[in-house]
């Protein structure tokens, strides 16, 4: 199969352009004023990237900076064929992140001030590193042709863009290229490179529903790999480290958010008492959510804590990072709060920015191979288009883990908190509002479906739910 053509067109009509609705960039009226600024200074040096149908895939800000200034027109590359969603968006984050230098590369100088088409053949990459991000420009170009461009000085370095002049001289196409005079190459870069605004996720937040989490539940304790008949799997370090250690058959658990179960299911099966819930829970090799297996855990989960009471223990692993707002947050630590026993343990696992930041800040891919790039936003969230959806993710410190967990109980214990999975061991849970358990237990344990579905099975466990709690509630004050 062919790889479609893109089209450079040098002069596109800024009235022409269609903006895409999931930008995610937002700029400061400062930073806007340093856009502009740049652009008045050196013009438009880097084309922005349109979809074959006219939709401006990536460069949202310069051409509102170009608007500003009275620009009309924008050199532009035109993919050659409407690409899908995933695509759009992925080029629209990857065009965000490609001015990156780490790499050293050097080809024949173009015409000064001109746009011209550099030969793959001189390229010369004198230092490659950033392998991961090149990877992630390279699978783009291998499936949609050349989008990219550089600039370069009048001594052939490659001054922006240096890891997408590594993909085309890998993948041997010509380098479309802006040349400066090497006195005015430092001052371009550093113009170009500046902090232009933060990720905002605010305009597509309707695009990501909360049923929509159930894409990120973790498979736990299953080979990598089908095929192996032995080998490593995945685990839980909020299980292993917090949970397990110490578990007695007699203790009663409730893993919170469950995912697939897994965890449950084994203990289950060595004689322990653990229950599970899991509002997303999907039948095994489906992507539809199974409402009739959600209601049963609801209904056992009733009968557990009337015959029994509160639990000893209640697991929240991976959970509160796949909360959508921070209403979902505050219902889901509201409703943890109340399953938990007054003498009981809340042992919690979350995903730690510090990792994160690690990867942001190296350019790094967030997971090994894939294209899919960390962007944060200003309250540590960020969003990522998988299987044809959007879904967020939620990233927490030990600065903002504690003061948020000390507000439903007293006694925080952090633990790991410069891994990539923050821990937290909690005891002594506060005692709430009425009002409020019973509103995170109407959301918590009736989350929203697809059409505006619920399944309102959940009323007697809300209010033996409340029941307990205000009993727990009263006997610790008193004490």
């Amino acid at each position: 199969m062919s790889i479609p053509t893109t089209v450079f067109h040098e002069a596109y009509p800024l009235a022409d352009l269609r903006p895409a609705d999931y930008n995610p960039r937002r700029l400061s009226p400062e930073a806007f004023e340093r856009l502009k600024a740049s652009i008045a200074r050196h013009g438009i040096v880097k084309p922005v990237i349109l979809n074959q149908n006219g939709t401006l895939v990536a460069g949202h800000q310069r051409t509102k900076g170009m608007t500003a200034l009275g620009i009309t027109h924008t050199p532009a590359v035109m993919l050659g064929t409407t690409v899908r969603l995933q695509d759009e968006i992925r080029f629209n984050l990857l065009h965000n992140k490609v001015e990156t230098e780490s790499s050293v590369v050097h080809a024949d100088p173009g015409e000064m001030g001109q746009w011209t088409w550099v030969p793959w053949q001189s390229i010369r990459v004198d230092e490659q590193k950033n392998a991961s991000f090149v990877n992630a420009i390279g699978q783009m170009c291998a499936g949609h042709g050349p989008w990219g461009s550089v600039v370069m000085d009048d001594q052939g370095r490659i001054v922006l863009n240096s890891e997408y002049a590594v993909v085309a001289a890998a993948h041997r196409f010509d380098l479309l290229a802006w040349t400066v005079p090497s006195p005015d190459a430092l001052q371009l870069y550093t113009d170009l490179t500046g902090e232009y605004g933060v990720y905002d996720w605010t305009a597509i937040e309707d695009k990501a529903p909360v049923w929509n989490q159930h894409i990120v539940q973790p498979k736990r304790l299953r080979q990598r790999s089908s095929k192996a008949k032995s080998g490593p799997t995945y685990g839980s370090e909020t299980w292993e480290k917090l949970v397990l250690p110490w578990l007695q058959p007699e203790q009663r658990v409730i893993d919170f958010g469950a995912g697939h179960g897994d965890y449950a299911k084994m203990l289950r099966g060595k004689g322990f008492a653990v229950l599970d819930y899991e509002p997303y829970r999907t039948a095994p090799g489906k992507y539809a959510v199974d409402i009739r297996a959600v209601v049963g855990q609801i209904r056992a989960l009733h009968r557990d804590v009337r015959d029994h009471g509160l639990a000893d223990i209640v697991v929240l692993d991976s959970v509160i990072n796949a909360t959508t707002s921070l209403d979902y947050q505050h219902w889901v630590l509201a409703t943890v709060n109340a399953l938990c026993a007054k003498d009981g343990v809340v042992c919690l696992g979350t995903r730690g920015l510090y990792k994160e930041l690690q990867m942001e800040n190296a350019n790094r891919a967030t997971t090994g191979g894939a294209v899919n790039m960390s962007f944060l936003d200003d309250n540590n969230v960020e969003m990522n288009f998988v299987q044809g959806k959007w879904q967020k993710l939620r990233f927490h410190t030990p600065g903002t883990l504690e003061p948020l967990l000390r507000a439903y109980f007293d006694d925080v214990q952090i633990r790991d908190a410069a891994d990539s999975n923050i821990k937290a061991v909690c005891r002594s849970p506060k005692a709430l509002d009425e009002a409020d358990y019973r509103k995170a237990f109407d959301e918590e344990f009736n989350m929203p479906y697809p059409n505006g579905f619920r399944h309102d099975k959940h009323h007697e466990l809300v209010e033996m739910l409340i029941k307990l709690v205000m009993e727990r509630n009263s006997l610790m004050n008193s004490e």
